[in-house]
């Protein structure tokens, strides 16, 4: 998702060794969803629409973004990494940094700035073919989503249609507590606000219409999955990811498993772990990277079964 700087590093949760197992269900506390005063800020749904497949090659794979701003496609299926360009995006913020990602299903990806000492992001249109980048009319800091996760869900199972959900708050929260749930509305670029989520995750969707989030800073690090209407956790996977003082994290949906991006303040750099859906083991498929992951990108044109 996104980088701590060293001015951050100490608002981080800790932890103290590694767990790994499968899929356990989430004893559901949370308040009822139902409330009058959210009508008007719900996602869209589109329940029963028929499937489309109106996806180009290049939206079918998983994007990442590097600390040195390099953009970069990874293909889950070989492992693979490979460099497309470097972003030539200016932010207006003093040294800005890439924070986190997103990618349409045009292949577009969506790419939040930073501030390395904090302060809210700046959002910015890249091209997933040539890495070239283009500002957008994102207002900074609605609502006080500051810095955030996000990513793309269809609006149901096979839908074209697909909503952009983020996760955060104030930079100087990151790591602590709960963080603001919402979407955006990427016609106007217009946050809404939902609920809260319990941490700090990276979002990741699928085509099948389900939200997930990985949250590096619980012990053990878990994968959630969020009701897209409320942020409720429905269902948890524990993680064997080594849980420490996080530096850099991303999170991708591929295929029917999941891709965690990871790096702890002693690693020389990310390590890409695989979260198999159906028995929840977690694997180490490419230690020591040698990149530094701070977002990821994948479309809803992402098989969801392989």
């Amino acid at each position: 998702m996104k980088t701590t700087s060293i001015a951050l590093a100490a608002l981080l949760l800790a932890g103290c060794g590694a767990d790994s197992g499968g899929p356990t269900p989430w004893l559901d506390t949370w308040p009822d969803v139902q409330d009058d005063t959210l009508v008007d800020t719900m996602p869209p749904d589109v329940p029963g629409e028929v499937p489309v497949d109106d996806c180009a090659e290049r939206a079918r794979w998983i994007y990442l973004v590097d600390s040195d701003r390099t953009l970069i496609q990874f293909r889950p299926d070989a492992l693979t990494f490979t460099n497309i360009g470097i972003l030539n995006c200016s932010p207006s913020g003093f040294d800005s940094n890439p924070f986190s990602m997103s990618v349409d299903r045009n292949a577009v990806a969506w790419v939040l700035y930073a501030p390395s000492l904090g302060g809210p992001g700046e959002l910015f249109r890249v091209s997933t073919e040539d890495a070239s980048c283009a500002p957008t009319t994102f207002v900074q800091n609605q609502l006080g989503f500051g810095v955030f996760g996000m990513g793309f869900a269809s609006v149901s199972d096979g839908s074209s249609e697909e909503t952009l959900y983020v996760a955060g708050g104030a930079a100087a929260s990151i790591g602590t507590g709960d963080s603001k749930f919402g979407w955006i509305d990427m016609t106007t670029l217009s946050v809404s606000e939902l609920r809260t989520v319990p941490g700090w995750p990276e979002l990741t969707g699928t085509g099948a219409g389900e939200l997930w989030g990985f949250f590096p800073h619980s012990t053990p690090t878990m994968v959630h999955r969020l009701d897209k209407y409320s942020g409720t956790v429905t269902f948890t996977y524990e993680l064997g990811v080594p849980t420490g003082l996080t530096e850099a994290w991303a999170f991708a949906f591929w295929g029917g498993d999941f891709y965690i991006f990871h790096k702890l303040f002693t690693d020389a750099s990310t390590n890409v772990y695989k979260l198999e859906s159906d028995d929840g083991i977690t694997t180490v498929v490419v230690p020591n990277s040698g990149y530094r992951i701070v977002g990821a990108g994948v479309s809803t044109c992402a098989p969801t079964l392989i």
